[in-house]
Order: structure tokens, then C-alpha cells, then sequence
């Protein structure tokens, strides 16, 4: 019966959950990879930034911005992603933890009636 009590492959919740989890994963690569990009694209304008103050020549620096710009945006989009999909992460956690804890006490139930 013990066995019975820790199988929890029946749960309705658990392939959602997977799921979830899976979901979860690779929406955390998506939004560090993002970070990232952004991070190296930071990285080369303050660098041409540097450069350009020596030289005072700003003009090249136009495609830089907007490539920045596209960044920021992805990465922000990647991170508002990241927070809905740990929202449904965290609901269905705490939804098969409920689902699981109502089986056992059916189970513990129904042995206290035989």
C-alpha cells in the first residue's frame, strides 16, 4: 500500500506540469541568451562610444543604436515571457501538490473505512 500512497504517475496535473517544466527551461535559455546579446551589444557601443569621443565622430554610431534598440526589445519580450510561463509553472506546482495531497487522503480514507 505504501507504494500505492508515493505512486503519483496518475495525477491529472502531471503531464501539464512537465510540461511546464520543460516550457519553463527553455524560456530561462531564451531570456539569459537575450541578456546576453544585449549585454555584448552594450558592450561594443560603449566601446565605440569611447572611440568615437577621442575621434568626435558620432555619425557611425546610428546602426549600433538601433541594433541595441532591437535587442533591448527582444530581451524585454523574453523576459515577459519568462514571468508568464513561471506564473503557469508555479499555479500547476501548486495545483498537483493539491491533486496529490486530496489522493492520499482518499487513499488514507478509504483504508480507515475497511
Amino acid at each position: 500500500m505504501e507504494n500505492r500512497l508515493r505512486d503519483v504517475t496518475n495525477l491529472i496535473c502531471l503531464e501539464a506540469f512537465r510540461e511546464a517544466t520543460r516550457e519553463l527551461a527553455e524560456a530561462q535559455i531564451k531570456c539569459r541568451q537575450a541578456a546576453h546579446h544585449l549585454a555584448s551589444i552594450q558592450g561594443e557601443l560603449e566601446q565605440r562610444l569611447v572611440h568615437a569621443y577621442r575621434e568626435q565622430s558620432f555619425g557611425p554610431l546610428d546602426p549600433l543604436f538601433t541594433k541595441e534598440e532591437a535587442a533591448l526589445a527582444l530581451y524585454e519580450q523574453a523576459a515577459a515571457n519568462l514571468t508568464e510561463v513561471e506564473e503557469r509553472w508555479c499555479a500547476l506546482r501548486v495545483a498537483l501538490a493539491y491533486e496529490e495531497k486530496m489522493m492520499r487522503e482518499g487513499q488514507s480514507s478509504r483504508r480507515q473505512l475497511n
